[in-house]
């Protein structure tokens, strides 16, 4: 499965183009996926009657929805899901990748692709990256605040000693742990050749994971976490090409704890890396508010947006607002129902405004700032 780097999200964010469709459906980790391939196939069709409606020729229609029907009829890929898929598909631009997310099942066709589901992942608020670590096995998961999924990297990346060094290492490692050499010359434990031996072959056995590891990554910013053994550890960092590699570990043996066990002691470690802003300007709203740099009015947002004044923009999970901006921003038209002609306008100033560099957070209604509020934001001035 392709994993979608922040580059690759940005790219999204920025096309504005006819017939951009977003398909979203919720999965499962293990089995054949078999609900969640007719909840897509269902979504298909419904892409399909939206192309029809907006008088796109029968023969375009199945050229461009063609890799839909790939991605559907794809066994192997169904096989290796987390917790929701979401595909991307355009003229010119396909793009798809597991998350380990819960997503609601949604398929719109619109001029941009619809984004803000994915938002918090892209925005510093959850993704990140734990790899267990141990001279025996190396495995990657990729996690945010309440889920955890596996990333399937063997063939990617070496897994353990043997297969980075070989059989050669094999038998000196036998020979090591009986005391003697090729020659019958002994072998210290502990210290001496021995000892150097050792450190050396695990240092080219990490060097490997790590140019391996960083390739698989490419890309990424999201923090990387190593669950190891301290001595391992230490020995990684110092081999280490990856930007964000987390300065602490997860220190113990990572083969003797699960999956969950892992992601519980990762998120630990990390959520303070993530909440530090948003507990900020959450703690500091109403003092902001009192300043007049905060706005809840939709149509305030839209106009602050396009000014580049936004610097956190807080949306309640699972909510719309659907309408339209037209006369270059002068215009916010907001419209009950959805239809072909208007789009989510939470997505769009969430998008516009995490390309100007600001923070978007989706929130549980109970944690939104304000009262009865859908979207509120902080300015910049």
């Amino acid at each position: 499965m392709p994993l979608m780097t922040r580059k690759i999200f940005q790219e999204l964010a920025r096309i504005q183009q006819r017939y951009c469709i977003s398909i979203y459906v919720p999965t499962e980790r293990a089995g054949e996926n078999k609900q969640a391939r007719i909840a897509f196939k269902n979504k298909v069709r419904e892409v399909i009657s939206a192309l029809q409606d907006q008088k796109m020729p029968g023969k375009q229609i199945i050229d461009l929805t063609r890799p839909l029907d790939m991605l559907q009829n794809d066994t192997d890929i169904w096989r290796h899901m987390s917790d929701g898929l979401a595909v991307f598909l355009g003229p010119g631009k396909f793009a798809y990748s597991t998350f380990p997310v819960h997503f609601q099942e949604y398929a719109e066709v619109n001029n941009t692709f619809y984004l803000l589901p994915l938002m918090p992942v892209f925005n510093g608020d959850g993704q990140f990256f734990i790899l267990a670590l141990s001279l025996n096995k190396v495995s990657l998961f990729e996690g945010t605040r309440d889920e955890v999924a596996r990333i399937g990297i063997e063939g990617l990346v070496p897994q353990s000693m043997l297969e980075t060094t070989g059989e050669d290492h094999h038998q000196k490692a036998l020979q090591f742990r009986s005391g003697q050499t090729g020659e019958g010359t002994g072998m210290y434990h502990g210290h001496g050749e021995g000892k150097d031996f050792k450190k050396d072959e695990i240092i080219k056995h990490l060097r490997e994971v790590n140019k391996s590891l960083t390739e698989v990554l490419q890309g990424y910013d999201a923090p990387l976490i190593v669950a190891g053994v301290d001595n391992i550890f230490a020995l990684y960092r110092k081999v280490n090409t990856y930007g964000k590699l987390f300065p602490e570990n997860i220190s113990g043996n990572p083969d003797e704890d699960n999956m969950e066990d892992l992601h519980q002691k990762a998120w630990a470690l990390v959520k303070d890396h993530f909440f530090k802003h948003r507990t900020e300007t959450l703690k500091h709203y109403d003092f902001l508010s009192s300043k007049g740099r905060t706005s809840s009015d939709i149509e305030d947002i839209v106009h602050a947006t396009l000014d580049g004044r936004i610097d956190t923009l807080f949306v309640e999970k699972g909510r719309q607002i659907r309408g339209r901006v037209t006369d270059n921003g002068l215009n916010v038209q907001i419209e009950s129902e959805q239809t072909a002609d208007n789009y989510c306008l939470l997505d769009k100033v969430a998008r516009d405004a995490f390309l100007q560099g600001a923070r978007v957070y989706l929130l549980d209604k109970k944690d939104m700032p304000g009262r009865d509020n859908i979207a509120t934001a902080t300015l910049r001035f």
